[in-house]
């Protein structure tokens, strides 16, 4: 396993450990001490990247985008962070592996594994894919690591759906957590609205889940755009902007999209 963190913490206890014992061939009560923590670390250290390393299934996303996405607020303004790759969903059951390359393009294939390295043969008929895992031991997190584009991703979900859904709810979704009051609102928006990250919407009529729209060349407008559903197969489109604590809804008419109206501002309650 690529273990850069795990080398320097395991280097600098076992440099603290021979630094203790040259100091006297008697070994005190805190030279005893220390060479048993330092012991305990390096097993317990081992023990956790063994048991993390065995579980790779999920939802790999890009950490530069959820960098962007939480610094910006917003998913429109994060576009170029999607490039090349914005996410990689792994299956350990059928050792298959889906690269989804910006918002609208994406590739399947199997994969083989050596040890903590994975390749891809060509899924999009251009290149093959390399990645690693590494685990950082002082942040306790499993990262997966792009050879050929230096890129490290960040597990969001360990359950597998469709890819893009877990990104939507875990990253938007969650700037727009909690309860929001309403300023100013027209039909169908109301007092209080609220949206959890398993894809429920309350306090708008007639919509019960939502969906955030990742890519935007249909869209000319530069805000975010939310899909509202009435049904399973039936949905209506929002523009939506966050600012601050300043949460606004704007139309969206699939004849003239570039023409919008505010319709709704809310304001997170504390």
């Amino acid at each position: 396993m690529t273990l850069r963190y795990t080398k320097i913490l395991l280097t600098f206890l076992l440099a603290s450990f021979l630094l203790l014992s040259a100091c006297g061939d008697e070994p005190t009560s805190e030279t005893v001490e220390t060479e048993a923590i330092a012991t305990d670390s390096i097993e317990t250290l081992l023990e956790v990247v063994d048991i993390v390393r065995d579980t790779l299934t999920g939802h790999w996303v890009n950490n530069g985008f959820i960098s962007s996405i939480q610094q910006s607020k917003s998913a429109f303004f994060s576009q170029q962070k999607m490039l090349p790759i914005v996410e990689v969903v792994i299956n350990e059951a059928d050792s298959s592996m889906q690269i989804v390359f910006g918002y609208n393009e994406a590739c399947s294939g199997t994969y083989t594994r050596n040890i903590d390295k994975l390749s891809l043969k060509s899924c999009d008929g251009n290149t093959d894919y390399q990645f690693e895992f590494e685990y950082d031991p002082f942040k306790k997190e499993l990262l997966l690591l792009a050879d050929d584009v230096n890129y490290r991703f960040t597990r969001l979900n360990k359950t597998l759906e469709t890819a893009g859904n877990a990104v939507e709810r875990q990253i938007i979704g969650g700037l727009l957590k909690g309860t929001w009051q309403s300023a100013r609102a027209e039909r169908p928006f109301g007092g209080k609205l609220q949206f959890d990250q398993k894809g429920f919407v309350r306090g708008i009529s007639s919509y019960n889940k939502y969906r955030f729209i990742l890519g935007y060349d249909s869209y000319p407008a530069f805000m975010d755009v939310v899909w509202l559903y009435r049904s399973a197969n039936k949905h209506d489109s929002y523009y939506w902007q966050l600012d601050g604590d300043s949460l606004r809804f704007h139309s969206f008419r699939d004849e003239a999209p570039d023409l919008f109206e505010e319709q709704a501002v809310y304001y997170r309650l504390p």
